[in-house]
């Protein structure tokens, strides 16, 4: 094992590669199928448009109802050389120089700008949505089982797929297999707003996942995200068993990606999870150009218990408690300073209407603001504060404490005045 897979695997880094072998042609190679498919499906002033300002404004050309077709008609072309690629990434960066195994499972990450997938119909895919051998998704869809709990619809407060957005997960909870290495390739430019996102401080150390969503359970307060800018065509390596989502996409563009996962031996399961990823490629057999053998690992067959290569601190999971509130007929409700502990960054305040407020300190700065994100009902108790910002801990978005905006004018949150008096703090929301 070479320093950087052993890095990768054993301290969760993750770093970006810019110009390895072939890298930029492919990149250009999909960039051109994806016209292709535009100017096949809305002709030809699309296209040029697009050749213009780039594919980031997609979301102008075609509708997400759309995307399905796009990626039925470039992921046949491209897969071959992805499975290529990524092998060569195994070989070349990550030093395996033994038979090693690629997913089948591939995916074209098409994330339209949040206002523009909230109007599309139920039928358009979910962003995250991949590709497999045809053969593969029949045998798949007869062998996968299902957690009953398992609800990402109502997750996603039944909005439309294409809206959605990965929270913080683990590959591991969703499906995916032990000691996985994923390969994540911007194929035009990532901003922050529409970015991966990252939380290394968690690497190491064991959270619950919401058998609703497979994302991360509430009540864990998380770091400051680090949220992943690329360039077209930079290919982001990292281990996915460090907490990772999906920012909502409140930057205004497409955000557009490939993604395939490297296992190096043979792929194991966690039985916590339900199913499981469990077609692959062998390194072997894509070196001799032969991408229709496809090998079966079945979950019951390769499970590993976490505890053998995994052995994580637990985390404590936080259970907030409200303190209540006494409305006066001003329209103001008070609270008595004693119920309040002023050397905290954030505490739970209950209205007597029943709504619930979140007193954030920062430094010498008081605000207020209501408890959840507009987005999904998160709760921001578990979220990130810092220079006048709370980040929404399910997908990034950045919320002003002062005024409750964000980049996207369909989330704010409702904000309060708040007035300390010598034994009592009083707060109303503002109009």
């Amino acid at each position: 094992m070479n320093g950087l897979l052993q890095s990768i695997l054993e301290t969760g880094t993750y770093f970006v590669v810019s110009d390895f072998k072939g890298q930029r042609a492919i990149t250009a190679k999909l960039q051109e199928c994806v016209l292709n498919a535009t100017t096949e499906i809305v002709g030809s002033a699309a296209r040029a448009d697009l050749e213009r300002r780039g594919l980031q404004y997609l979301h102008a050309h075609l509708p997400p109802e759309a995307i399905t077709q796009v990626r039925d008609q470039v992921m046949p072309i491209m897969r071959p050389d992805l499975f290529r690629f990524t092998c060569e990434v195994g070989e070349g960066l990550l030093g395996l120089d033994r038979e090693f195994f690629v997913d089948d499972y591939t995916i074209l990450r098409i994330n339209y700008p949040y206002e523009v997938g909230l109007k599309a119909s139920d039928k358009a895919e979910n962003p995250g949505i991949g590709r497999t051998d045809p053969q593969t998704k029949k045998m798949a869809n007869s062998t996968q089982k299902r957690d009953e709990r398992y609800d990402p619809k109502s997750y996603h407060k039944h909005t439309p797929p294409a809206s959605w957005a990965h929270g913080p997960h683990k590959d591991t909870w969703t499906g995916h297999s032990r000691h996985g290495i994923n390969l994540w390739w911007a194929m035009n430019d990532v901003v922050e707003e529409n970015s991966m996102i990252f939380y290394p401080a968690t690497f190491g150390k064991a959270y619950q996942a919401d058998p609703r969503s497979l994302y991360l359970a509430a009540g864990y307060r998380l770091p400051k995200p680090n949220k992943m800018a690329l360039h077209a065509g930079e290919l982001l390596i990292f281990n996915p068993e460090l907490l990772h989502a999906t920012h909502l996409n409140t930057s205004g563009l497409t955000r557009m990606a490939l993604s395939s996962r490297i296992n190096p031996t043979e792929p194991k399961f966690d039985p916590a999870c339900f199913y499981a990823r469990e077609f692959w490629h062998s390194s072997e057999d894509i070196k001799q150009g032969k991408m229709e053998v496809i090998r079966q690992f079945k979950r019951e067959e390769n499970f590993e218990d976490p505890s053998i290569h995994h052995a994580e601190t637990p985390v404590a999971c936080v259970d907030y408690t409200a303190i209540p509130t006494a409305a006066a007929s001003d329209g103001w409700e008070s609270l008595s300073l004693e119920t309040l502990d002023l050397t905290l960054d954030r505490q739970l305040i209950e209205l007597s209407s029943g709504k619930q407020v979140i007193l954030f300190r920062d430094g010498e700065s008081w605000a207020a603001v209501q408890s959840t994100c507009p987005h999904l009902d998160t709760d921001l108790m578990d979220g990130y504060c810092g220079a006048g910002k709370v980040y929404c801990p399910a997908h990034g978005v950045v919320y002003n404490l002062a005024s409750g905006q964000s980049a996207s004018p369909l989330l704010r949150l409702q904000t309060y005045d708040l007035q300390f008096e010598p034994t009592t703090l009083r707060l109303r929301a503002r109009a």
